[in-house]
């Protein structure tokens, strides 16, 4: 993977960690802004990692791959967390 992949990489993957972070300070907070806020950064961390994922194509090796399926699992479980916050606030 060559060095401007691998750097988009690691923004990828820090975007992910801001992304779940963000959605645990909304659970934490109960705040409708930060809800939208953590929303909005998780679509943003989605669109990097479906970037990067498209540009490292089968480059990656395995450690990389082992990274980009690691963020792809963590947002995934902050989108859960989100779409749960955002079920009880209507109920």
């Amino acid at each position: 993977m060559p060095q401007n992949n691998q750097q988009q990489l690691q923004q990828a993957l820090q975007a992910a960690q801001k992304a779940q972070q963000a959605v645990q300070q909304a659970q934490s907070n109960s705040n409708p802004q930060q809800l939208q806020q953590a929303q909005q950064q998780l679509q943003q961390a989605q669109q990097q990692l479906q970037q990067v994922q498209g540009q490292a194509g089968n480059q990656a090796n395995t450690q990389q791959q082992q990274q980009l399926q690691q963020a792809q699992q963590q947002l995934q479980q902050a989108q859960q967390s989100l779409q749960q916050l955002q079920n009880n606030k209507l109920q």
